[in-house]
């Protein structure tokens, strides 16, 4: 237990079956909104060089799906902007939170992209808090994503900054090493973790990290994230 929240993970639950009101699987709707748009499924791969790549970003935006690109080509992001935007598709990217970052973020009002995540290890935190602000200011039409988090209070105060949605989960992920080099972290209680924040959310929650099975996405929405954020499941 936890402040008296019980303690689990996606093995330690299985969903109880309810009747089925559809002929076959493919009449269910997986669609999800984030923001202005509307995505084919509720899973999104993760902001990792290993894992996304420009190209495999196009594909997935021409196809209906949600990207994240991850921020560790710098230089790259405001061509990728230009690049995706050219094509009539949206552009989702990762930003971090030092001080150039601020300046990067006001250079994007000219050609401002759909998506901005604010991508850090610790998510609750003043630093993050303040790089929602300036994005609002700069570029209040994007929706900001902010994380990682892994508590209730951390979803409140990122969501009073003016965050569009909130990333959960810190170190659960297959390769993660938050919680190795840490000792914090969501590991062995990610289901949890985002139940109990989904509970305090009035906006979008991302769950991120602990996915094995596909089985653990239908746990992950039945928990209460709008959208599931996977890495293992994608790597090649």
């Amino acid at each position: 237990m936890l402040n008296e929240f019980p303690i689990f993970d996606y093995e330690d639950i299985q969903l109880i079956p309810n009747k089925c009101v559809i002929k076959s699987r493919a009449e269910a709707d997986t669609s999800v909104t984030l923001g202005n748009h509307t995505f084919k499924l509720p899973v999104v791969p993760a902001n990792m060089q290993t894992i996304l790549d420009e190209n495999v970003a196009e594909q997935l935006a021409k196809g209906g799906y949600f990207y994240i690109m991850h921020r560790f080509d710098e230089a790259g992001r405001i061509p990728f902007i230009k690049r995706m935007h050219d094509q009539g598709l949206i552009a989702s990217i990762s930003v971090g939170v030092k001080d150039y970052e601020y300046d990067f973020v006001s250079q994007l009002k000219a050609d401002a992209p759909e998506y901005i995540t604010i991508d850090i290890a610790h998510g609750h935190a003043d630093s993050v808090i303040s790089m929602i602000q300036h994005i609002k200011k700069e570029l209040p039409d994007t929706f900001v994503i902010a994380g990682n988090v892994g508590t209730p209070e951390a979803v409140r105060e990122l969501e009073n900054a003016g965050a569009d949605a909130t990333k959960v989960g810190i170190g659960p992920g297959k390769v993660c090493i938050t919680k190795v080099k840490t000792g914090f972290g969501t590991g062995g209680w990610q289901l949890a973790a985002l139940r109990w924040c989904a509970k305090a959310a009035r906006k979008p929650i991302i769950a991120d990290g602990g996915i094995r099975t596909h089985g653990d996405i239908a746990k992950s929405i039945r928990f209460g994230a709008s959208m599931i954020m996977i890495g293992s499941l994608f790597a090649g």
